[in-house]
């Protein structure tokens, strides 16, 4: 009877043990066929970059916690991992651009083990950015605008960002880890080490700048910041702020001047807060500015203003009685040229239409475009093309000397660049080079060109 149940015994251990043994991996291992121990490689390390920290763990899954970690091969120049138990960690600063192949060995507490191999590549600051640089800084606005008009004063501070660019066609914010610097020094002021510049005391246009490992935005230049000091309180430079202002809502507008209508202008005027002053005759008066391209053949930033007066009656004139806005857009030299001589009639002197308004697509037919002034005016807050035939626009001789403190003919103001912008001027100034950076017109080419 015992012989029998020793036998038994035997026969029941020699069917246990193949299913104890089945479980195991034949390497000895801990992995099971149902949590297997695998490792990839994290995907962070495909966004390494040359001079840039990097922190990328490594994180099997399956078998058995805790992990060893071991490699072979190596790591770009600057960075390493950390190994045995619980290491896994790819760090350091990598100097080089050089691509360089590692193979990570995981093995878990039980002895099963997973691998995997990836190549390290850093991207370099060789990316171009729209400044043209591998490395540009821009900010929320270049000046502050104060009641008297646009200022910078030493209180005044304007937040600076760096973006760089990199080969593997990235961008990165590094804006907390450039070195600053503003010139030239000291007038030109202070910049923090978070890119906070404070302007200095004297009205002048200085250079912010951002570097990186030796890269310098703009290579070398730095971005532009103009620093104004408080503008001589006016009617002359309230005029060409509030013409700035218009301008600038005026194409916010969704029924305002369309892009490419004004991108084939040479030359804007804006006349704000026009007033009728004689009842039932319909006689109107303003004053506003006039800016045109600059350079030759009307195809550089917008430049100086000239200040301008409007006059004249007509029924297009009538406009309910009530402040209003006009806008004129001069679209060939030979409507400018001729208000910088002298005085014109818009009708007679120069062919004037109302304004296409909106994005229609009539707005770059030869019907509007025909016209050598295209007029727009806003009131009670709608704002349309209007007929302003009649009505006379001439330069402000007086208004030019109280704004320049000399004697300035409109000419040499607009076409000659005998003047520097007023800070007044920022607003008006930063919207057209924004909003209408470069001449689109077909006219450029086509028609001769008359400089008056």
């Amino acid at each position: 009877m015992a012989y029998r149940r020793s036998r038994w015994l035997k026969l029941l251990w020699l069917l246990c043990f193949p299913v104890a043994c089945f479980g195991q991996t034949a390497g000895g291992g801990s992995s099971t066929a149902s949590n297997p121990l695998t490792v990839y490689a994290p995907p962070c390390i495909t966004h390494v970059k040359q001079y840039i920290a990097v922190n990328c763990q490594i994180t099997p899954t399956g078998g058995a916690q805790p992990y060893t970690y071991a490699f072979t091969e190596g790591f770009p120049t600057g960075m390493s991992m950390s190994t045995g138990l619980g290491g896994g960690l790819i760090n350091g600063i990598p100097t080089e651009i050089t691509g360089v192949q590692a193979t990570v060995t995981v093995t878990d507490v039980r002895g099963g083990t997973a691998a995997t191999s990836f190549t390290i590549t850093p991207a370099g600051l060789t990316g171009s950015g729209p400044c043209g640089s591998a490395i540009c800084v821009t900010a929320a606005g270049y000046a502050i605008k104060t009641t008297e008009g646009y200022t910078i004063t030493t209180s005044a501070t304007v937040q600076m960002t760096a973006t760089s660019y990199w080969s593997d066609n990235t961008s990165l914010d590094l804006t907390p880890t450039a070195t600053w610097a503003c010139t030239p020094t000291p007038d030109c002021g202070s910049i923090s080490p978070n890119g906070l510049y404070s302007a200095g005391k004297s009205a002048a246009t200085y250079h912010v700048m951002a570097t990186f490992s030796g890269v310098t935005d703009d290579g070398g230049s730095g971005v532009a910041v103009t620093a104004a000091t408080i503008q001589t309180h006016t009617k002359e430079n309230d005029r060409v702020a509030n013409s700035g202002m218009v301008m600038r809502e005026v194409l916010q507008l969704g029924s305002g001047i369309p892009l490419s209508v004004l991108q084939k202008a040479e030359c804007v005027i804006v006349v704000p807060s026009t007033l009728k002053i004689a009842s039932g005759v319909g006689v109107s008066y303003g004053r506003g500015v006039m800016t045109c391209r600059g350079e030759p053949e009307f195809q550089g930033p917008w430049g100086a203003p000239s200040m301008i007066a409007l006059g004249g009656g007509g029924f297009g004139f009538q406009v309910g009685g009530q402040a209003t806005d006009f806008v004129f857009l001069l679209m060939n030299d030979r409507a400018a040229t001729s208000i910088l001589k002298s005085k014109i009639k818009l009708g007679a002197t120069a062919s004037a239409a109302g304004g296409p308004i909106g994005r229609e697509s009539t707005a770059a037919t030869d019907l509007f475009l025909r016209a050598q002034i295209l007029s727009y005016s806003r009131a009670r807050g709608l704002f349309a093309g209007v007929s302003l035939e009649g009505s006379t626009l001439r330069p402000d001789k007086r208004a030019n000397r109280k704004l320049y403190g000399k004697d300035v003919s409109a000419k040499a103001i607009v076409l000659e660049g005998e003047v520097s912008p007023p800070s007044s001027a920022l607003e008006l100034l930063s919207v057209l080079n924004a909003k209408s950076p470069s001449n689109r017109s077909t006219m450029v080419a086509s028609q001769p060109k008359n400089p008056g």
